[in-house]
């Protein structure tokens, strides 16, 4: 007797962005840790676990897209390139800034932050988009970038 192999079924799919609201934002361009504070702050300040978000920006480096992409504990967040980059493609994001907060409110980068700025710059690289900045928020407007503290260096 001749057995018959049970078929796959597969999925056809589709993959849309929703929008979900929106805000203005008055700096218009991202182009200063300062203005990347400004767009960030409002998602994760204040926040009492950390929240990793992701701004997607256009040619301009106006910012078009800005994503919570991950909330994890009060002391670390376990965010993979691969949830971080799917918004930004999905917006068709040239360029992005990504930001996470420190609920102890210094915003020192620990030794995972620089591991994890360098892994998603290399994944950046890859899709051609350009990271520009990581911007680590503490309270009462202190944040560090990244950029500035010179961990973009080659």
């Amino acid at each position: 007797m001749m057995q018959t192999k049970a078929k796959k079924r597969v999925n056809i799919v589709s993959v849309s962005l929703v929008k979900e609201t929106s805000f203005l934002y008055e700096p218009r361009r991202c182009s200063s840790a300062i203005s990347a504070y400004q767009l960030f702050a409002p998602f994760v300040e204040n926040k009492d676990r950390e929240h990793v978000v992701i701004a997607g920006l256009n040619t301009k480096h106006e910012p078009t897209m800005i994503s919570i992409v991950h909330i994890g504990s009060v002391n670390q967040s376990i965010a993979v390139p691969r949830e971080i980059l799917k918004p930004l493609l999905l917006s068709n994001a040239v360029s992005c800034i990504v930001c996470h907060n420190h609920p102890s409110s210094d915003p020192s980068p620990s030794a995972n932050d620089i591991q994890f700025t360098k892994k998603l710059r290399a994944c950046c690289e890859l899709l051609n988009i350009e990271l520009l900045d990581h911007l680590i928020i503490g309270f009462e407007g202190r944040y560090l970038s990244l950029r500035a503290e010179g961990y973009f260096e080659k």
